[in-house]
């Protein structure tokens, strides 16, 4: 029954050894993860060039796409986005400020016709809350007094994120920090 029980030490000298070992073992791990990222700032900083050059040609052909987009608005009408090799291009509304007019009566229709949504839209101090009148729809806003103006257009450009994403972030992150250390 004792095979499971480690066995004690008998001194205090053999916990103290123990305790070395454990600071020798722990010493061994942190040059070890030192080791690593010295590597990995060696290998960034190798291809950084590199990397910074195809930031920068990403950034033109994204400025480039987006001209063209804003040069012919023409071409997405109908659909309005388009979908090519993981990059989602076109125009998108916007969600368009929210025209309260008489607050004071659109509160008591507000209470009259959705007594359900007066605690998530009404704001203690009688006032709407906007970001709640957002999400309803316009049906239900127009039926209260509330307009939505112009929403308007904006191009939109999307990819899909990707690892290649979460590498310039942190290697953004790791150069800002590396450029910090330098400049001090």
């Amino acid at each position: 029954m004792t095979d499971n029980v480690p066995a004690r030490p008998a001194t205090m000298d053999e916990i103290e050894a123990l305790a070395r070992g454990y600071a020798k073992a722990r010493d061994a791990l942190e040059d070890t993860a030192d080791e690593i990222k010295d590597l990995q700032r060696k290998a960034v900083a190798s291809r950084m060039r590199g990397l910074r050059n195809r930031i920068a040609e990403a950034a033109a052909a994204r400025d480039a796409l987006q001209a063209a987009i804003e040069a012919r608005p023409d071409l997405f009408v109908r659909p309005r986005t388009v979908a090519i090799d993981g990059v989602k291009f076109g125009y998108r509304k916007q969600a368009g400020a929210l025209e309260l007019g008489d607050e004071a009566k659109a509160i008591e229709r507000l209470r009259k016709l959705f007594p359900a949504r007066e605690a998530a839209t009404v704001n203690v101090k009688e006032s709407l809350d906007k970001k709640a009148l957002r999400k309803m729809p316009a049906a239900d806003l127009a039926r209260i007094g509330v307009t939505i103006g112009d929403p308007g257009d904006a191009v939109v450009i999307e990819v899909a994120p990707s690892d290649v994403d979460k590498l310039i972030g942190f290697l953004s992150d790791g150069l800002q920090i590396q450029e910090f250390r330098e400049a001090a």
